[in-house]
């Protein structure tokens, strides 16, 4: 179905990667932006650490899925979604906050 409205809408079938390689980098990019404000606010408080966790296993799974089908923009967007992701995980240990009283 969903073929047929991509045909009908015109929308070649050559140009269909291109919206794979879009969504690859737009939701890859997407970390960028937190990776910077925790670069300068050294800060990683409001970032959960089970939601990097989650996200950082969904992303090898990706990879996975991505080396069966042979997809390199699959394997290439999750590799670098897991790579960013290793930074913020990164950041999340070494901003975090001392309890007090521990000097």
């Amino acid at each position: 179905m969903f073929h047929l409205l991509i045909h009908q809408l015109g929308v070649d079938d050559a140009a269909i990667p291109l919206f794979g390689v879009a969504a690859a980098v737009l939701t890859t990019s997407s970390f960028l932006p937190q990776m910077v404000k925790a670069y300068r606010s050294k800060s990683m408080d409001d970032v959960s650490p089970y939601l990097m966790s989650l996200f950082a296993t969904g992303t090898l799974l990706w990879m996975i899925y991505g080396a069966y089908r042979s997809d390199i923009v699959i394997i290439a967007a999750n590799a670098t979604a897991t790579a960013f992701n290793i930074v913020l995980l990164y950041f999340k240990f070494l901003y975090r906050r001392k309890p007090a009283g521990s000097d």
